[in-house]
């Protein structure tokens, strides 16, 4: 013992100031001290600040921001964050097939791929935190992922596998973002939108509703030429009266002096023609007739 005594008094001289080893350890400490009492918040972010297990009611913006030490952050995503449940491997957040099976008022069970949008009301961050969820991925697996299932096998028995699969499926997808957005808000959650992505029937259904809206274009492209007919029919009949009345006025107009008239007129023009001789003949009682014109051969041309 004397022996180790001795070796220690070697290597630590008598005279070395005790402020060599206090001052270091006090900068480290300040140093430590600092950065508990400093918490850089992400963009698209917002802290929650717990301080011995107790929810601070207020949160921490993006950016650099001061506190006392021993208090703990909790962020949470402010951007719009997406949730699917897909048929697709590792598409959504559970691997394999996630899709929503759904029973229809005409009792067919269907397959549902889905999208919901949607983000934390970011005023309500810390009262998310003391009565919802710690974090966000309790979000999605107690509030948005039981909420919207169950509400989709709501809405669902109220619509047969037809309308969801032809001319109600918006009207469905509305009615369930009105239900969603509901149950959203009173656990400040704000929803923006919900996406039904894809239908997946049986087989054989599929198969009898695509004849049936076969058949239905058929029968709505067989009404179309119909209407067009028709439209065709009443054009040609309108055009029929047209000529008809125009006929009737034409007649109703050519009396003999106004042909004659117009036939004086034609004389004029070929008096001036080099390549025709011609003799004016009477062909009626009263003078008034077509005349009968010969060519230069003396073969008759016009009657």
């Amino acid at each position: 013992m004397a022996g180790d005594k001795n070796i220690f008094e070697m290597k630590t001289p008598k005279n070395f100031p005790k402020s060599a080893i206090i001052i270091p350890l006090i900068i480290i400490l300040l140093l430590i001290g600092v950065k508990t009492m400093v918490v850089t918040i992400d963009s698209g972010e917002i802290g929650v600040p717990i301080l011995f297990g107790k929810v601070q009611e207020y949160t921490l913006d993006e950016g650099i921001n001061i506190i006392i030490p021993f208090i703990k952050v909790v962020k949470y995503p402010t951007r719009v964050q997406e949730y699917t449940m897909s048929t697709a491997f590792n598409e959504g957040r559970v691997s394999g097939d996630d899709s929503i099976t759904i029973k229809t008022k005409d009792g067919l069970n269907v397959g549902l791929d889905m999208t919901v949008w949607f983000y934390i009301d970011k005023s309500k961050a810390f009262t998310i935190y003391r009565e919802i969820a710690k974090g966000y991925e309790e979000i999605e697996g107690k509030i948005l992922r039981p909420a919207t299932r169950t509400i989709l096998r709501d809405v669902s028995v109220n619509f047969t596998v037809e309308n969801l699969y032809t001319e109600k499926r918006e009207e469905f997808t509305s009615i369930v973002s009105s239900e969603l957005k509901k149950i959203m808000e009173s656990k400040h959650l704000i929803l923006d939108k919900v996406l039904v992505r894809k239908i997946i029937l049986p087989e054989t259904v599929e198969d009898a509703i695509s004849r049936k809206m076969q058949t239905k274009q058929r029968s709505e492209e067989m009404e179309f030429k119909k209407e067009i007919a028709q439209k065709e029919a009443e054009i040609r009949e309108i055009e029929a009266k047209g000529l008809s009345r125009a006929q009737e006025i034409i007649n109703s107009t050519l009396t003999p002096n106004y042909i004659q008239f117009k036939a004086v007129e034609v004389y004029k023009e070929l008096v001036n023609s080099k390549n025709t001789t011609f003799i004016i003949m009477p062909t009626s009682t009263d003078g008034a007739g077509i005349p009968l014109i010969l060519n230069a051969d003396g073969n008759p041309a016009v009657k």
